[in-house]
């Protein structure tokens, strides 16, 4: 297509114009995909990808109308250098923010094609847009402006057949970044499209049917091509049989772990505080070893286990499965060693959906199952694990008792062949005799596979049958942590022994009681100074030091640790020799 001068100069100037109004909606879109990606989201960062992106488009125009000539061909190739030169932009913008040159590349050239492909796609129905809405206005042709209008109808048909058949398969739903798929594989059928509006202006109208049709099966073409390909980037996972861990190797660590929820409030939604949760609160599980967490309803057991899983923020600390860190935004892999059990069955099992499916969830999320016959092989392997009958595997939710529900769960946490097991309440539910079972099937399964639990509960009998060390909390802190003995005969924190006291005794006659504890839990908004324990205590070694100072840790034997002011006159003859005070 010739064209004067006068014209070129005019398509130049309409392509700035565009440029210049992508170059905006670039900003937006890098700040937003930065934040997502955890990337450097300044505007500043935007702007300099943003500002290279439209320096660099426009002279690319200029050279093609200019020098090369108007061509589609040209243009495809512009949008391929465009997005090399962002890769370099993006690597030297968001390096420090990538941990190696091979995942910076990855992802650069990853970011810049998703940039790139929205702008042409944006810029192309904005041109078609702005010469539709011209022709609108001059009435220089209606027949040209109703192919116009013809063309976004088969546009919309097209990414949405497109959209979904790259959705559609079991395997799809294994490949990462499906939307970028969709969006790189759509863009051939736009561009084909596209083309065929401008080569046969008004005559698009009567030839759309035709025209739509050959679009769709060129799109698919592309789209099959591109799940093929994809495919080979899903990471299956081998199913291996529930593996048996190496006793006592160090599995979680927890140091120094806050979580705070805030406060909104006001018309305006605004912070004015925190419920201080968790405050800094440190323990470690290792493989074939329970940990008991007790503690008052409210204290924060349930909000750590939360914390673990990732399921709330962190203020502040470190939480480090096998020596490496969790991030916030809980990746995959983590997902599938650490599992929960959760205290109410009912709540826990989807009504609508058959047991195999139920506990099937994990082989196909986490780790890439999707053939019937495998997935049905390993969750009969599952169900004979807790003690439940093939026959169960089509069966609901509604037709079990509250203990089969519970080994349901139990199943369902071991699918994807797990290394922790968080346990919160996962009894208190249950009848007395289901409680024993329930109990009893977990040490089984820890004595033969290794496990670590983390066991949340308030029911103290149910600690001292199955924990190896107990931690005790009290608003957000732990007081006393021990081997599950050592709690038991002897304690020494005074909330632990008011605890302990507290327990129904099968002997209805003894009514001895040491310590009673008064009074209500202060508000985790506003605790109170110095040890929050100190308003209810009624230690015989209760000082005014209490109000005011906080708690240090004590160490009264080894592995046996208390925080306290000052330590129960029982104690206190062999503060000088046998304990040690840290500050931590």
């Amino acid at each position: 297509m010739n064209l004067t001068t006068g014209e070129l100069i005019s398509e130049f100037i309409n392509a700035i114009i565009v440029s210049i109004l992508i170059f905006f909606c670039a900003i937006v879109f890098t700040r937003w995909y930065a934040r997502r990606k955890v990337y450097d989201s300044s505007i500043r960062s935007a702007i300099q990808v943003s500002v290279i992106w439209l320096i660099t488009d426009i002279a690319l125009k200029f050279l093609i109308l200019f020098i090369l000539g108007p061509n589609m061909i040209f243009d495809a190739i512009r949008v391929v250098i465009e997005v090399f030169v962002i890769a370099v932009v993006v690597m030297k913008i968001y390096n420090k923010d990538l941990p190696d040159n091979l995942i910076i590349i990855k992802k650069a050239l990853l970011f810049a094609a998703i940039v790139q492909v929205l702008l042409y796609i944006v810029t192309i129905d904005i041109e078609i847009f702005l010469e539709s809405y011209l022709f609108m206005v001059s009435g220089r042709d209606d027949d040209l402006f109703a192919s116009g209008m013809m063309f976004y109808f088969c546009l919309i048909v097209l990414i949405g057949i497109n959209g979904f058949y790259v959705r559609w398969g079991d395997k799809m739903q294994f490949v990462k970044n499906r939307n970028i798929i969709i969006l790189i594989t759509t863009t051939p059928g736009i561009f084909y499209l596209s083309n065929l509006l401008y080569s046969q202006g008004k005559n698009f109208l009567p030839n759309y049917a035709t025209n739509l049709l050959s679009s769709i099966v060129f799109g698919l073409i592309v789209s099959t091509i591109a799940k093929i390909l994809s495919y080979r980037t899903i990471a299956f996972e081998e199913y291996r049989d529930l593996t048996v861990l190496e006793k006592g190797k160090l599995l979680l660590e927890v140091n120094g772990l806050k979580v705070y929820y805030p406060l909104i409030g006001g018309m305006l939604k605004r912070t004015f505080g925190s419920v201080k949760a968790v405050e800094g609160i440190t323990f470690s599980i290792k493989t074939g070893e329970t940990v008991g967490l007790v503690g008052e309803s409210g204290c924060g057991k349930t909000t750590v286990a939360n914390a673990i899983l990732g399921l709330v923020p962190r203020e502040a600390g470190e939480i480090l499965f096998q020596g490496e860190s969790i991030p916030n935004n809980y990746p995959k892999h983590f997902r599938q060693k650490i599992q929960i059990v959760f205290q109410d069955p009912d709540a826990s099992l989807n009504p609508r959906m058959k047991i195999v499916n139920i506990i099937a969830e994990p082989l196909i999320n986490l780790l890439g199952i999707t053939k019937k016959d495998e997935i049905r092989k390993h969750v009969l392997k599952l169900l004979d694990e807790v003690s439940l009958k093939r026959e169960h595997m089509d069966r609901y939710p509604h037709e079990f008792s509250g203990g089969q529900k519970q080994r349901i769960i139990i199943a369902r946490a071991l699918a994807s062949n797990p290394e922790l097991i968080i346990l919160d309440e996962p009894t208190s539910a249950l009848d007395v005799s289901v409680q024993a079972q329930i109990l009893n099937l977990l040490k089984d399964l820890q004595k033969t596979y290794g496990y670590g639990f983390l066991f949340i509960t308030h029911n103290l009998a149910v600690v001292n049958h199955i924990a190896d060390r107990v931690a005790v909390m009290y608003l957000g802190k732990f007081v006393e942590i021990g081997e599950t003995h050592q709690i038991f005969s002897r304690p020494t924190h005074p909330y632990t022994i008011a605890l302990l006291e507290s327990r129904t005794e099968l002997d209805p006659s003894n009514k001895e009681i040491r310590f009673v504890i008064k009074g209500e839990v202060p508000s985790p908004i506003a605790p109170p100074p110095g040890c929050t324990f100190n308003p209810r205590c009624v230690s015989d070694a209760k000082t005014r030091e209490c109000q005011f100072k906080l708690p240090h840790k004590i160490k009264i034997e080894e592995g046996h640790f208390i925080w306290c002011v000052n330590p129960p006159v029982s104690m206190q003859g062999k503060m000088d020799s046998e304990i040690e005070i840290s500050d931590n």
